[in-house]
């Protein structure tokens, strides 16, 4: 739907509003040194000394330590002039040699409290289908009669490379209805029981884009729903409690934390992130992108209108807690995600070139290249910035046809296309061209590498997760784990980024086109800086640097110089947000 000039006063107005919201919650957070060499006159709260700091922050790059007062960096050098401005009540950590980063800044994420971890099953990178079937069982054992085993997280790619059957779940859930998803979240896992009732058959039409998948031979349901047509069953699962999601979000914020998680481009779940900040204790900064054309989950388009009242509400509601005064920005409503293709592994992923392992086809769209072109025009005459799902190399076409289509409507902050796995070479440039951010998601390449080749056919390959030619370009990058399809933990996703190695071995245990990775310093400012400079924040989080909030993290080693695969070992020990700590490891 195109939303005409009667929409420009609406517009206007809202989006006045919350520029004052905003503008005067940077009022109330600004805080500036005493003195005009950039240190403060009182001693600091906190100083780190000895560490091995990467600061993402090209004035200096690498520093030995640093101070924090009331929240925020107040100086960054060597550990002996840090030390020097030390008084009695001054924290003192020593890192001895110890690496520090920034907070980590996730740009793609879907962190709830409905995640896997909290509940249900969680079979993420579990590569035996039997072990499966025992978590399942054991499951089944705890929870409540009656109630829906949900979750999942499976990849078949680490095993046969087969689907499971409903069949399968049967002889562990006869009696429990069970809808589990796949790790990319594109499509489900079902038992006879769940497809009952929801009265799936051989005869039910899905969704467009959306298949149930039957037997080739039986002409049964085989228990798999691609797309849209999870939607037939998902739409019968009871809905958690008010109270079951927003404590499984507050434990969510923590589990983020355990792995030095400090910022959040989050989609999905805003009332229950509101409520976090209006009544619990926030330790994520949390820039939120509105969904919309939620055809796999069910919820409909919402207009430009209704977005933009969402986001002055949400502004108001956030700085009404004034919890921002003391620990700086905390959510706001910042982009409108939008999909227009599946997944490679579910030969959803719209191509310009047929699937080598599928003759003649190329994906179906989601949004087709009209309807998406239409929604992005709506939505950037309203100064709303879009990010939109694209895997395969047409669908990321269209997805920049659509920006450029859409180029003289101005928006505050960059519009994006997320995941780009495979890309034409041209398009590399397009994205510089048109100031589009490309989002993804390293451990996508290293843990697709056992079927890309053979959805796409060698040929293609080298066109795929093209990290480094996107920063050769000039392209801005940012990176995030597209939790829960992978690893939330950022070390696990920089160390992919970095090596470009699959960890079961697939490729024979070789770099993945290698020519597409990245330096340590690139993947870390993939995730830190870069993912604060695309919001309205990047002056006030994303670097160890004087003036901004101060959130950090405190290895329990070094990176090593140069970088080797002992980079793996290492882990958080610490997590600090706005200068005071959220997570420590438990000895």
């Amino acid at each position: 739907m195109i939303y005409g000039n009667f929409l420009k006063p609406i517009v206007a107005r809202v989006a006045s509003t919350l520029a004052a919201l905003i503008l005067a919650a940077c009022s109330a957070e600004q805080q500036t040194p005493d003195q005009a060499d950039g240190r403060p006159s009182a001693a600091p709260d906190l100083i780190v000394i000895n560490a091995d700091t990467y600061t993402s922050d090209s004035a200096a790059p690498r520093v030995q330590a640093f101070a924090v007062t009331d929240g925020k960096f107040t100086a960054v050098g060597s550990t002996t002039d840090i030390t020097a401005l030390a008084g009695e009540r001054t924290q003192v950590i020593d890192a001895a040699g110890r690496t520090v980063t920034p907070g980590f800044i996730d740009a793609h994420s879907h962190v709830s409290g409905n995640s896997p971890y909290v509940a249900g099953v969680d079979l993420a990178y579990i590569a035996d289908k039997q072990e499966w079937l025992a978590m399942i069982a054991e499951a089944d054992k705890r929870l409540p009669e009656g109630e829906w085993l949900v979750g999942g997280s499976w990849d078949h790619t680490l095993s046969d490379g087969e689907y499971p059957t409903k069949q399968m779940l049967d002889e562990v859930l006869p009696d429990r209805p069970a809808v589990l998803t796949h790790i990319d979240g594109h499509y489900a896992w079902a038992n006879s029981k769940a497809l009952e009732m929801a009265g799936v058959t051989p005869e039910t039409e899905a969704p467009p884009g959306g298949e149930v998948v039957l037997d080739p031979e039986t002409g049964d349901t085989t228990g798999i729903l691609l797309e849209g047509a999870q939607q037939l069953v998902r739409r019968i699962v009871p809905n958690r409690t008010d109270a079951q999601r927003q404590e499984g979000l507050a434990e969510m914020y923590r589990y983020a934390n355990s792995f030095g998680i400090t910022g959040l481009h989050q989609m999905g779940g805003l009332d229950d992130y509101v409520h976090v900040v209006e009544n619990g204790d926030p330790t994520m900064r949390i820039w939120y992108g509105f969904m919309n054309r939620g055809i796999i989950d069910g919820r409909g388009s919402s207009s430009p209108e209704e977005i933009l009242a969402k986001q002055a509400e949400v502004a108001e509601r956030v700085i009404a807690t004034g919890k921002e005064a003391e620990e700086g920005p905390l959510l706001r409503i910042g982009f409108v995600k939008l999909i227009n293709d599946g997944v490679l592994s579910a030969h959803t992923a719209v191509l310009s070139e047929a699937y080598s392992d599928r003759a003649g086809w190329l994906g179906e769209y989601i949004a087709t290249p009209e309807e998406l072109a239409a929604e992005v025009q709506a939505l950037t005459a309203a100064g709303l910035p879009v990010a939109i799902h694209s895997i395969g190399d047409a669908a990321v076409s269209a997805s920049l046809d659509a920006f450029e289509a859409a180029k003289e409507n101005p928006v505050p902050f960059p519009n994006r296309v997320e995941h780009i796995e495979v890309i034409h070479d041209e398009d590399v440039q397009r994205f510089k061209d048109l100031g589009v951010v490309a989002s993804m998601q390293p451990n996508h390449a290293t843990n697709s590498i056992v079927y890309v080749p053979v959805r796409l056919g060698d040929h293609r390959t080298r066109r795929t997760y093209t990290w480094k030619s996107m920063l050769d370009a000039g392209v801005p990058l940012v990176y995030g784990a597209d939790y829960s399809t992978s690893p939330l933990n950022p070390l696990i996703q920089i160390a992919d980024a970095v090596f470009r190695v699959s960890p079961f071995g697939f490729n024979d245990g070789k770099p993945f086109h290698p020519e597409q990775a990245v330096t340590f310093e690139e993947a870390l400012m993939a995730y830190t800086q870069s993912g604060a400079s695309i919001t309205p924040w990047k002056d006030e989080i994303g670097s160890i640097t004087v003036g901004k909030w101060a959130d950090f993290v405190l290895l329990d080693g070094t990176v090593p110089a140069p970088m080797d695969e002992s980079f793996r070992e290492l882990a958080v020990d610490a997590t600090y947000f706005s200068g005071r700590q959220v997570y420590a490891k438990p000895e």
